[in-house]
C-alpha cells in the first residue's frame, strides 16, 4: 500500500513538473519575441522608418502598458511622425504611472509647443518649475527643453526667474552669458561672466575663457572692455576687475592702455613692480617690445626692487635689442650702427655688475650674437664666445658659444678651426647640440665641395623629428642629391658662391652666383641662384635690382617650386624697403591668386590687411 502511494505521489510531482515547464517555456517565449520586437523596433528608428517602428512600439504597449522603454519609443516615434497629439497621449499615459517625472513633464511641454499649443507648454514648464523654485537643476531642464526648440528668449527669462526666486544674484551666470554670446549680446554677456566673477574672483582664468569666445571679433572686445570700464567706475580698487581690463586691452593689442591697467594692479596689491615685470615679459612673449621695454625701464628707474633689478635691467637690454630695425628696413644703416651700440653697452653694463652670474653669461652671449649678426665685428664676436666658454653659468650659454664660434671661423674663412668647434660640440651630451654639430659638419663639407660626405652625415636626420633643423637639414639633402647627380661642376661653383655670401662678401658672392647662372643656365639650381642673387642685391642696397632678379623666378622659370617665395621677397621689398604700398599689395594679391596653396598666403592676406588698415 504505501509503495502504491509512493508511486501515486510521484506521479503527481511529474506532472507539476511538466506543467510549470510548459508555463515556464510560454513565459520565456513570449519575452523571448518582446525582445525581438523592441530591439527591430529601435533598428527601424535608426534608419528613418517611424511608421513601422510605431507599430511595433504599439503591439509592445499593449502586451505591457506600463514599460518605460516601449511608451518611450512610441512617443519618440509619433513626434518625429509630426502626430503630436498622440505623442502628447503617450506622455500623459505615462505620467499616470509616474506623476512626478519631471524630463517627461519638460518634455509634454515641447511637444505642446510643436502641435502650436504654445500657452500650454508654457503653463506646463512653468508648473515644473513651480514644485521647487529654489532648485536650479529645474531650471537647467527645462531651460534644455526650450533650447531645443530655439526659445532663446524665454531661456533667459526662465533663469532670470530662477535667479529672482533663488535670491543669489550669481545663479545662472554662466548659462545667461553662454546664451547672450550665441545671440550676439555681447555686453549683456559680460556683464553675466562679471557676475560670477564678482562672487568668485578665483574664477578670473574661467571667465577670461568665456570672453575669449567672442573677443576675437572686434565688436565683441570693444564691448567687453566698455562694459569692464563701467563696472571699475562703482569699484575703482578692485584688483580683479584690473586684471581682466588689462587682459581685454592686450587682447586688443592696446598695450599701453593695458600697461596703465597692470600699474595700478602693482600699486593695489603693493607688488613692488613684481607685476609689472610679469607683464613686461608677456609682452615681450607677444613681440609688443615697445611697450615691454617702457615697462622694464620703469622697474629699473622707479622701484628699489633689488631682487628683480637683474632681471629687469636684461629684459630692457633684450627688449631694446630687438626693437633694432632689420636689415631689410627703411632705416639707415647709421641708425641701425648706433642702435646696435647702443644695446651692446646695455648688455656690457650688466656683465660688469654681475660678475660671475647667469644674468653677465647672458649678456656676454647677447654682445656676441649682435657684434657677428648685426655688426660683421668677427674678432669682436670672437672674444665675446671666447669669454664665455669659461665663464660660470646654469644655462648653455657655454655650449651656445661653441656653435657661435664655429660660425664665426666660417665667417673668418677658417674652416678647419670651425670644424674643430663643431666636433667639439658633437660631444654634447644633449641630443639637440649633436644635431647642430652634425648639421654644420655636413654644411661645411658641402662648402667645400665634399658632397658625398655632407650626405652622409646628412642621412641621420632621415628619421629626426620633423624640427626646423631637420628640415634645414633634408633640403640641403635634396638640394646636393639633385644637383650632384645632374650638375656637379654648376653645384661645386654654386658652394662656393654660398661660402662667400656667408662670409658677407656680397660683391663677390654676387659676381659668383651670376656666373653660375650664366654658365649652366639649363642646371636645376638655376632659380636658387637667382634668389640668392637677389638677396645679395638687398645686402647690397639695390632695391629695385632684387626685385629684377625675384621677378625672373616668379615670371620667367617655368619650373621653379620658388616661384611664390619669389612674390612673397618682391612684396616684402616694395611694403618695408621701398615703402610704395600699392606695389606691395598688387604683389601679394598676385601671390593669392596664382598659389592659393601656398605656405604664404596666411601672412600675406594678414600684411595685405594691415597696408590697406584693415582690422585684425
Amino acid at each position: 500500500m504505501k509503495n502504491e502511494n509512493r508511486i501515486a505521489a510521484a506521479g503527481r510531482l511529474a506532472l507539476l513538473l511538466v506543467f510549470m515547464g510548459a508555463v515556464y517555456n510560454s513565459s520565456f517565449s513570449q519575452n523571448t519575441d518582446q525582445l525581438v520586437k523592441l530591439r527591430l523596433a529601435q533598428s527601424f528608428e535608426e534608419t528613418g522608418e517611424w511608421e513601422r517602428a510605431a507599430a511595433l512600439y504599439e503591439d509592445l504597449g499593449k502586451i505591457e502598458p506600463s514599460n518605460f522603454l516601449y511608451l518611450d519609443g512610441l512617443q519618440r516615434c509619433y513626434a518625429q511622425m509630426k502626430e503630436y497629439d498622440k505623442a502628447i497621449n503617450v506622455i500623459r499615459r505615462w505620467l499616470i504611472i509616474q506623476p512626478g517625472d519631471v524630463l517627461k513633464r519638460t518634455a509634454l511641454g515641447g511637444l505642446l509647443f510643436d502641435s502650436g499649443n504654445e500657452a500650454a507648454a508654457d503653463s506646463v514648464w512653468k508648473s515644473v518649475v513651480a514644485d521647487d523654485p529654489r532648485n536650479k537643476q529645474l531650471y537647467r531642464v527645462v531651460v534644455n527643453e526650450m533650447m531645443q526648440h530655439r526659445l532663446y528668449d524665454q531661456c533667459i527669462r526662465m533663469y532670470l526667474d530662477g535667479r529672482s526666486k533663488s535670491g543669489n544674484d550669481a545663479a545662472f551666470a554662466d548659462e545667461l552669458g553662454n546664451l547672450y554670446t550665441a545671440l550676439q549680446q555681447y555686453k549683456s554677456a559680460t556683464k553675466e561672466y562679471l557676475r560670477l566673477m564678482t562672487s568668485a574672483p578665483e574664477q578670473l582664468p574661467f571667465v577670461q575663457s568665456r570672453l575669449s569666445a567672442y573677443t576675437a571679433k572686434p565688436e565683441g572686445v570693444r564691448a567687453a572692455d566698455e562694459t569692464v570700464r563701467e563696472e571699475l567706475k562703482a569699484v575703482p580698487d578692485n584688483i580683479t576687475l584690473h586684471r581682466l581690463s588689462a587682459w581685454l586691452l592686450s587682447e586688443e593689442r592696446l598695450y599701453d592702455r593695458a600697461l596703465d591697467e597692470v600699474r595700478i594692479i602693482d600699486r593695489l596689491s603693493k607688488s613692488h613692480g613684481n607685476e609689472l615685470f610679469n607683464f613686461a615679459q608677456r609682452l615681450y612673449q607677444e613681440h609688443a617690445y615697445k611697450t615691454a621695454a617702457e615697462a622694464f625701464k620703469e622697474i629699473i628707474d622707479d622701484h628699489q626692487n633689488a631682487q628683480l633689478l637683474p632681471s629687469a635691467r636684461l629684459g630692457y637690454a633684450r627688449t631694446f635689442e630687438e626693437l633694432i630695425p632689420p636689415a631689410d628696413s627703411a632705416a639707415s644703416a647709421t641708425d641701425v650702427m648706433t642702435t646696435c651700440r647702443r644695446s651692446i653697452q646695455l648688455y656690457e653694463s650688466i656683465a660688469a655688475d654681475y660678475e660671475n652670474t647667469d644674468f653677465a653669461s647672458q649678456s656676454v652671449y647677447r654682445i656676441g650674437v649682435m657684434k657677428f649678426e648685426r655688426l660683421f665685428d668677427l674678432d669682436g664676436a670672437f672674444r665675446a664666445f671666447n669669454q664665455l666658454k669659461e665663464m660660470p653659468s646654469t644655462s648653455n650659454s657655454s655650449t651656445e658659444a661653441v656653435l657661435k664660434l664655429g660660425e664665426v671661423q666660417i665667417a673668418r674663412n677658417d674652416l678647419a678651426e670651425a670644424r674643430k668647434d663643431f666636433d667639439r660640440l658633437g660631444k654634447s651630451p644633449l641630443v639637440m647640440y649633436k644635431d647642430q654639430a652634425a648639421y654644420k659638419l655636413a654644411e661645411l663639407n658641402y662648402f667645400e665641395a665634399k658632397f658625398d660626405s655632407a650626405l652622409s652625415i646628412l642621412k641621420q636626420f632621415d628619421s629626426n623629428l620633423n624640427t626646423d633643423l631637420t628640415n634645414d637639414a633634408l633640403q640641403l639633402q635634396y638640394f646636393i642629391q639633385e644637383n650632384n647627380t645632374s650638375s656637379p661642376q654648376a653645384l661645386t661653383e654654386f658652394a662656393k658662391a654660398d661660402l662667400l655670401m656667408r662670409q658677407h662678401r656680397y660683391s663677390e658672392s654676387l659676381l659668383q652666383f651670376q656666373d653660375v647662372v650664366r654658365r649652366f643656365p639649363a642646371a636645376l639650381l638655376d632659380d636658387d641662384a637667382m634668389m640668392k642673387i637677389g638677396e645679395l642685391h638687398l645686402f647690397l642696397n639695390h632695391p629695385l635690382d632684387a626685385v629684377s632678379a625675384f621677378s625672373v623666378v616668379a615670371d620667367s622659370i617655368q619650373m621653379s617650386i620658388l616661384k611664390d617665395h619669389a612674390l612673397f621677397r618682391i612684396a616684402e621689398i616694395y611694403q618695408r624697403v621701398l615703402n610704395n604700398t600699392a606695389k606691395a599689395v598688387e604683389a601679394y594679391e598676385k601671390l593669392l591668386a596664382q598659389y592659393p596653396n601656398s605656405l604664404y598666403v596666411e601672412e600675406s592676406r594678414r600684411r595685405i590687411r594691415i597696408l590697406r588698415g584693415d582690422a585684425l
